[in-house]
This record gives structure tokens, sequence and C-alpha cells, in this order.
């Protein structure tokens, strides 16, 4: 049974959107990208926006959406100044976006090109997750062993947590999504 602290917390809300802009259009749309991101962080509950560009050659443009809560995030998703930017965007794109809500890491999991239908069970991710985790720390740990001992603790823990994060998000588990994806999407790969 819930007690009342549980039932009272809500979960922040993230929503992942992909863009394939022209070619020639990337000064225009980075425009566009900036303006529509000043717009969303006027909205109650944004957190942040963070923009994953392509690498040259490529024209596929990710922007991750980090609100408080879902119903903040629907709101800004379903405003009328969103819609206005998103009909701004259509002469810089070559298809409308393609969008997937997700909470929690399943961001890590996404298999690419198939966002919202590609979500392993949470008990999949959770294991793949901390067995990721486990040795990075560690790793880490050792690594950064000479440095953490001449610094407090608290600065310590922020150097782990930003290094981590990093090395998770950037590195390890594209790597180890990839490594175990027949495990993972076992039911979506037939």
């Amino acid at each position: 049974m819930e007690d009342s602290a549980a039932l009272g917390r809500t979960k922040t809300a993230t929503s992942v959107i992909s863009r394939i802009v022209k070619p020639g259009k990337e000064t225009a749309f980075e425009e566009w990208v900036h303006g529509i991101s000043r717009e969303a962080a006027k909205f109650p509950g944004h957190h942040s926006v963070v923009i994953f560009r392509p690498p040259p050659g490529a024209q596929a443009y990710a922007i991750v959406l980090h609100f408080d809560r879902e119903e903040q995030l629907k709101m800004w998703l379903e405003s009328e100044v969103r819609k206005e930017w998103i009909e701004r965007s259509l002469p810089l794109t070559e298809a409308p976006e393609t969008r997937a809500e997700v909470s929690g890491i399943e961001h890590w999991f996404a298999l690419p090109g198939r966002l919202a239908e590609s979500r392993p069970s949470k008990l999949k991710m959770a294991i793949l997750t901390a067995a990721t985790v486990y040795p990075t720390i560690l790793g880490l740990n050792a690594i950064l062993s000479p440095i953490l001992r001449r610094i407090p603790n608290f600065l310590g823990a922020l150097v782990v947590t930003v290094c981590m994060t990093f090395l998770l998000t950037y590195v390890l588990m594209p790597g180890v999504t990839r490594l175990f994806k027949p495990w993972l999407y076992v039911s979506q790969l037939r």
C-alpha cells in the first residue's frame, strides 16, 4: 500500500524530438531551435532543453525537453505558441518531427529511428544499468582517487557523478545497448 507521500510525488517528463534538417538550412534551423527553446523556457515546469547536433555530413538533430511534470510537458507540446514555431520550421526540415515521451532512463535504450516503440522491459533496463554503473563507479574511483583524496567528499561525489553521467550517456550505454540488443529487444527484432 502506498503512503500519502508516495501518492503526492510526480514523475518528471521528457520528450525526445528528432528533426531532419534540409541541406543548406542548418544556420536557419539553429536560429529556429534557439528561438523555440526560449519559448519553451517560458512555460511552467520547464527544466531544460538539450540539443544533440548531427555529426558532419548528417542532418538529424535530437532535441530533448525536460519538464517537471507530464501535465506541464503536455501543456507546452499542445500550445499554440509551439504549433506556430513548428509551422515556421517546415521549410527548414525534410519531414515532420518524430517525438517520443520517455521517463527515467528509457532514452538510453531507444533503438535509432524507432524511439516510441523501442522500449525494453524495465527489469532488463535496470539489470543492464546496474551492470554498467557498478564497474563504472569502481573504475572512476580508481582513476580519480589522487584527485578525490585532495578535495572534500561532496566535491568528490560531484566529480564522480558528472564523469559517470557523461560516460553513461555518450559512451557506455549506447555501446552496451548495441551489444545486448538481441536480449533487450528479443520480441521487437523478430
